[in-house]
């Protein structure tokens, strides 16, 4: 009777075994087919159009940036005149440094609204040119 339990439990180990190497397959298969659904999810959310816009914003946003920086460097380039406007760096009018009459002001105001435009840039330039000797 001995051998008949050992035969008997060594038949439900055999058979026991062959059970969990179908579930262990099963599992396999199942883990296999998880991790490619889980690959495709992944590679759906690189893909999605949230992820394009937002780097297209990105770039939108360091080149408006960069204008800015551009723009806040010229308006540091302008200077203000006593009379409260603006003009091209070099081309102040200050009633310190010239004692000049209301119509001469504006007689000059009108000068400079009548230069060309690359005569502006060069004043400009001028301007510059003279603020880095100062500093």
């Amino acid at each position: 009777m001995n051998t008949f339990n050992f035969n008997s439990d060594i038949e439900s180990l055999i058979s026991r075994l062959k059970q969990l190497e179908i579930e262990n397959s099963m599992w396999k298969e199942k883990t296999l087919m998880l991790q490619r659904s889980l690959d495709e999810l992944k590679q759906d959310f690189n893909r999605r159009e949230e992820l394009y816009q937002i780097q297209n914003m990105q770039e939108t946003i360091l080149q408006l940036s960069s204008q800015v920086a551009e723009l806040q460097q010229s308006l540091n380039q302008l200077s203000v005149g006593d009379n409260g406007f603006i003009y091209p760096g070099n081309n102040t009018i200050s009633n310190q440094d010239e004692d000049l009459d209301d119509d001469e002001m504006v007689s000059h105001l009108l000068d400079l609204m009548e230069e060309e435009p690359e005569d502006m840039e060069e004043g400009v330039r001028e301007g510059e040119s003279g603020r880095m000797g100062e500093e």
